[in-house]
């Protein structure tokens, strides 16, 4: 099943970021695309993926997959947020 990614609109992003911020999730040792808001940087893939279960009603177990990494940077800076790739530790 292809993804609707025109569902995603910044205010899902900006609600994933914060529910990920609240989680504490961190950026982790394969994390290279980093999503920055509000002095916090956290894993761009996840936000995205969290932003697509909340922009189409998804429950929050369901398992989102994609693969582009270029893709999540370009979707992410199209919404109007500070996306980056950063080195991997």
């Amino acid at each position: 099943m292809a993804l609707n990614w025109s569902s995603v609109k910044p205010e899902h992003v900006s609600a994933a970021f914060e529910l990920l911020a609240d989680k504490g999730t961190l950026i982790g040792k394969r994390s290279g695309l980093v999503v920055r808001q509000r002095g916090a940087v956290l894993p761009a893939k996840e936000v995205l993926r969290v932003a697509y279960r909340l922009a189409n009603a998804l429950p929050e177990k369901t398992e989102v997959k994609f693969s582009s990494g270029d893709g999540t940077l370009n979707i992410l800076r199209k919404l109007g947020f500070d996306v980056d790739r950063i080195p991997r530790s």
